[in-house]
């Protein structure tokens, strides 16, 4: 008897414990001036196409006073990594491809695919929602935001 209350409690633990991994927060310290997402092509069959994702972090989110650091965006069944592009803008590429998902340049030179097997995203989003995820004294955070879709600016080629 002992043993199936150890064994349940243990159970119980674990699975609180992996429910909270993906919590998003209901109030968050990030603020942001604009959030919006533009379609890319490369124009050249098989380049590739996706979403560039632009975040403007208001002022007011004291990042550094706060020690917050942003990590990654989830958008469109995917998870990247935003790019501080300085003046509190990030930036984030992803790819609609689902098998090549970023390209590596071994000691040859020669560029190759490598392909990354797809993960389920731990949220559920919709079409123009994401979920931003950062670091606050090194707990991580998770907070989902909306979307706005600019259009895309063609050029000839």
């Amino acid at each position: 008897m002992f043993r199936i209350k150890f064994f349940s409690c243990c159970f119980l633990v674990a699975l609180i414990g992996c429910a909270n991994n993906y919590k998003l927060e209901k109030k968050s310290v990030l603020s942001f001036n604009e959030s919006y997402y533009n379609l890319w092509s490369s124009g050249v069959k098989g380049g590739g196409a996706g979403f560039n994702v632009y975040l403007v972090v208001d002022k007011s989110s004291n990042l550094d006073k706060r020690n917050t650091k942003i990590e990654g965006i989830y958008f469109k069944e995917k998870y990247t990594q935003l790019k501080d592009q300085g003046f509190n803008k990030y930036q984030a590429l992803v790819k609609e491809d689902n098998n090549l998902e970023r390209l590596e340049i071994d000691n040859s030179k020669e560029v190759k695919a490598v392909e990354i097997k797809n993960k389920k995203i731990p949220f559920n989003l919709k079409e123009s929602e994401a979920v931003v995820s950062y670091l606050i004294n090194d707990e991580q955070k998770y907070v989902k935001i909306k979307l706005a879709k600019k259009e895309t600016i063609n050029f000839p080629m």
